[in-house]
């Protein structure tokens, strides 16, 4: 579950780790001040593995609304499926988050999860990250993340990363350097561009990542060795006052000692704003 969007103040928030795909929580753009209303995401990833690597299905929903002009909070929800193999694996996920403007130019962003099976996402999970703002569309971003997979397979992330924002898009870089005590220590890149439709209602993001660690793009975590190159294009469309869908398409390969393979994705999301409650 990490991704990189736009939060209050302006800020660009990165959630530590190596994401193939379209990262989680990228739909929805979010800027200024905190939402007043909850917003809902709903948002179906589907991946297939070649060479009989197997497939990879999951569902999430996320609710997130203001509880101040400074604070926001969001409750996740997610269930995954993976087949491989003649095997089958499920789990299911929940995590919260409360993202904090502390001044006009420093935010935080604070998360918790918790899963049911290591294979599919991490049975722990904790993260936080610093931004800050600076003058000219530049913001800076410093965080850390502790992942627990279970059967003592343990990640600790750090990530630096840099943001430019220009009139009708932005441009982020990211660099994560991950520990594992099983696999020593690995690193990842990941570098994305948005840009806006001229009117302003729709967007278009691209990202592309780089890395020596398989943590959270590789179809098995317990097997979390190799190299990796990803390439993921989203679209998010306005379709009604308030609703946007969210498609998009991804691609990740592999180098591990088991074998080169690649992974196909596809993402489809509903993003609904401003509910009245």
């Amino acid at each position: 579950m990490n991704g990189l969007w736009v939060r209050g103040g302006a800020a660009l928030t990165f959630a530590c780790g190596a994401s193939a795909g379209i990262p989680a929580g990228a739909a929805p753009i979010k800027s200024g001040a905190r939402l007043a209303s909850p917003t809902v995401v709903l948002r179906v990833d589907y991946t297939d593995f070649s060479k009989l690597f197997g497939d990879r299905v999951i569902a999430s929903g996320e609710s997130s609304f203001g509880v101040s002009k400074e604070t926001q909070l969001a409750l996740n929800v997610s269930s995954g499926r993976r087949r491989a193999g003649g095997n089958s694996i499920e789990a299911t996920s929940v995590a919260g988050s409360i993202d904090h403007d502390w001044t006009d130019r420093l935010s935080s962003h604070t998360s918790i999860g918790l899963a049911t099976n290591g294979s599919i996402f991490a049975r722990r999970q904790f993260i936080q990250d610093f931004s800050y703002r600076f003058g000219g569309g530049f913001s800076a971003t410093l965080g850390g993340k502790f992942a627990d997979y279970g059967s003592n397979n343990r990640v600790t992330t750090w990530s630096a990363g840099a943001g430019y924002y220009f009139r009708g898009g932005s441009f982020s870089y990211r660099f994560s350097l991950l520990d594992s005590n099983r696999l020593g220590v690995s690193h990842a890149h990941l570098a994305s561009l948005r840009l806006s439709d001229p009117a302003g209602s729709g967007s278009t993001q691209l990202w592309l990542g780089r890395g020596s660690s398989l943590y959270d793009v590789s179809a098995s975590p317990t097997a979390a060795k190799g190299n990796f190159t990803s390439v993921a294009l989203l679209r998010r469309q306005p379709i009604a006052s308030g609703v946007s869908l969210n498609v998009g398409v991804n691609r990740t390969w592999y180098d591990t000692p088991n074998g080169s393979y690649r992974g196909t994705g596809a993402t489809v999301g509903l993003t609904v704003a401003n509910l009245k409650i």
